[in-house]
């Protein structure tokens, strides 16, 4: 490889006024010495590189006169010097000076970032690492893979801001979170987000990943909402005689999810031209809400399993404009968290009386039946 270091130091010693002495004074080195770099003779030690390309406000390899084909190879070759390395310690300073030598290869940090989380040191530069490969990387995967490790490693009021302002959606920070209590071995943390984030998991298996879209069909729908019911059963401590129910006679805090999925089973039933079965779903359904209703505020409800055994969820009523509606505030404890679960909001009762959406009622829409229902439903949430 053919370096032009020689007439490169030459001319930025020029474009910067210096002479041969003076370049000498600012480095710690001898004229002489300078005259010897210049002509050719020999070149700088690999430490004063960096101090040279600073002092002229320039990078190492433009420096050094290399062009991108050397400059790859000159890295793959510090790789391969790197992996030759296995005391972490020694590692992470071998690093940092590839890191002065290449500022542009956001890999170099990445690595620093998997050494200070897997063997536990330098967590003091964690900051300054995971702003320089920040600034370099525009790969989702390295992104996340960095920020989980900043997220496990940082401090936790520093966490809880960097999520706010960093733009990362809520899915992701509960499990960054996760990692992060598991990571620290923070037992109680950990338990408590990973009952948060798996019922985050139920509530989008239920709604979203179990319904087929393409093609969607009443047919789907019975069987996707029947899944999620059961797979709510199967979490619970209950016999699952009912299914919307689950055989409880008392109702716990998957009320809401029972209720709701009930009706798209009915409307989906009705659809189907099981108006039997569309008719005991509607009923079951509203006599949850009935159930509900009637309870008072300060009810405590649980999800009754347990691998939820964390959470409990007390019930609450406020108003809006005049209109009372109704939430179960999500406890760990005592302790409230920022999450709440419908209870019955006045608006659910339109469900059955509107037709926009629920279409599929439409088989039984103008008997008496589903009327007496609708206005059941009605009835119980005002």
């Amino acid at each position: 490889m053919k370096l032009n270091f020689a007439e490169n130091i030459r001319k930025l010693r020029r474009e910067n006024g210096l002479t041969q002495e003076q370049l000498a004074e600012k480095v710690g080195v001898s004229f002489q010495t300078v005259s010897r770099w210049e002509t050719g003779v020999v070149y700088p030690d690999i430490e004063l590189l960096p101090t040279l390309a600073d002092l002229f406000e320039t990078r190492v390899d433009e420096l050094i006169g290399c062009t991108k084909n050397d400059k790859n190879k000159m890295l793959e070759k510090r790789w391969e010097e790197y992996e030759k390395l296995t005391v972490p310690e020694e590692q992470y300073a071998y690093l940092k000076t590839m890191k002065r030598d290449f500022p542009k290869e956001y890999g170099i940090p990445y690595e620093m970032l998997n050494i200070m989380y897997n063997d536990k040191i330098h967590w003091d530069e964690l900051c300054a690492v995971f702003e320089d490969f920040s600034a370099l990387c525009t790969e989702k995967y390295h992104i996340d893979l960095a920020q989980e490790i900043y997220i496990s490693l940082e401090e936790e009021s520093a966490v809880m801001k960097f999520i706010e302002t960093s733009g990362i959606s809520g899915n992701d920070a509960s499990k960054y979170l996760q990692k992060r209590y598991f990571y620290r071995k923070e037992w109680a943390k950990y338990d408590l987000q990973r009952q948060i984030n798996l019922l985050d998991s139920i509530n989008n298996l239920c709604y979203e990943q179990l319904r087929k879209r393409e093609p969607f069909s009443a047919k789907n729908s019975v069987w996707a909402n029947k899944k999620a019911l059961g797979l709510i059963n199967m979490l619970c401590d209950c016999d699952g005689s009912n299914l919307i129910t689950g055989g409880k006679d008392d109702p716990d805090l998957w009320a809401y999810d029972r209720y709701f999925l009930g009706l798209r089973l009915a409307a989906a039933l009705a659809a189907t031209g099981d108006k039997e079965g569309a008719y005991e779903a509607l009923e079951t359904s509203i006599g949850l809400v009935e159930k509900i209703a009637a309870l008072p505020d300060g009810a405590v409800l649980t999800y009754g399993s347990p691998t939820l055994d964390r959470i409990t969820g007390e019930l609450y009523s406020f108003e809006i404009d005049g209109i009372t509606y109704r939430d179960f505030a999500l406890c760990d404890g005592k302790e409230k968290l920022d999450k709440s679960i419908t209870a019955i909001f006045p608006g659910n009762a339109r469900i059955l009386s509107e037709r926009k959406g629920w279409e599929w009622f439409d088989s039984i829409r103008e008997e008496e039946r589903y009327k007496a229902l609708t206005e059941r439903l009605k009835k119980a949430v005002n």
